[in-house]
């Protein structure tokens, strides 16, 4: 995510939430005694939860240059996923969103290699993204890490292999569908832009620029009105935005964009648009982006809404 849009996120989160949640949920006389009254004693008593380990990529040992090292290994650094009871690597995505996963390269003795460059695949309907696609970097920094991401694709399980010389890992992409995780699904717009159409689109970075280039279905459309459906992401502490993403998923975390930067659209819209937690339908002038600096390479200009 770019500099500018993750600042602005993270400031307006808190503003955000108290005038939606005024706005549209008063509180029962119940509920009001409730939050006058604090915790109950029974949740005063409760157990506070055990904390969880902080991922770490950082190792005090000094580095070693790749080209000095003939046997590694390799270990996924998965922050959001989990170990399943076949000791495997699991990540759980939803279709069409954007992981974004990183692996460490060490010596037998626990040195961080610097400079390797380890080989990617994928076996399913997913999209991998290497290194040189979202980061500055295509090799192990100096820590043992590069980064990758992938794009959730059609629900099932795919498989993700890392190897370097004779060392290898696997990494298992359990892609789920929103109707499957009970998340409502955008309609399909006759005549619109499909999230499929605008993710074709391939990114990589110079230092903190976003670079795309577009297929032929997507730059035919530069300049014209267009359709989109998807989900709100504001940007603005108030109920009409006149600033926000339309992203390919529903938002769950004000500082990841679901999708990645060919996931969501920059929209701009002078009458303000109403928040809304349900996919919506909006029309206007599209505009892809060959460099960015705000992290999405997407605008909509003059949107107006066509349905909630």
């Amino acid at each position: 995510m770019g500099p500018n849009i993750f600042n602005r996120l993270r400031r307006l989160l808190a503003a955000l939430t108290f005038v939606v949640m005024n706005a549209q949920a008063q509180p029962s006389d119940e509920t009001a005694a409730v939050l006058q009254g604090g915790l109950s004693p029974e949740e005063l008593a409760a157990e506070p939860p055990e904390p969880q380990p902080v991922l770490s990529w950082e190792s005090p040992v000094t580095p070693v240059d790749a080209a000095d090292v003939t046997d590694v290994r390799i270990e996924a650094l998965v922050e959001m996923g989990y170990v399943d009871e076949q000791g495997r690597q699991v990540v759980d995505l939803l279709q069409q969103d954007f992981a974004y996963l990183a692996v460490r390269i060490e010596t037998p003795q626990g040195q961080p290699v610097m400079g390797a460059a380890p080989s990617f695949s994928i076996e399913g309907t997913s999209q991998l993204l290497e290194p040189k696609e979202v980061s500055p970097r295509s090799t192990t920094d100096e820590y043992g890490v590069v980064e990758f991401a992938v794009v959730g694709g059609q629900m099932g399980l795919d498989r993700v292999k890392v190897t370097l010389g004779g060392a290898g890992i696997e990494i298992l992409v359990n892609v789920i569908s929103l109707q499957a995780a009970g998340f409502p699904t955008p309609p399909v717009v006759e005549g619109g832009v499909p999230w499929e159409d605008l993710m074709q689109a391939r990114i990589r970075y110079q230092e903190m620029m976003l670079l795309a280039e577009f297929p032929e279905v997507i730059t035919e459309r530069a300049g014209q009105m267009v359709k989109l459906s998807g989900f709100m992401m504001p940007l603005e502490p108030d109920l009409k935005q006149r600033r926000f993403l339309l992203t390919s998923n529903p938002p769950s975390c004000f500082f990841h964009v679901p999708g990645g930067p060919a996931g969501a659209v920059e929209v701009f819209a002078k009458e303000g648009i109403e928040v809304s937690w349900d996919p919506v339908v909006l029309e206007g002038r599209f505009e892809p982006q060959k460099e960015s600096e705000v992290g999405v390479v997407y605008r909509l200009h003059e949107a107006r809404l066509i349905r909630p």
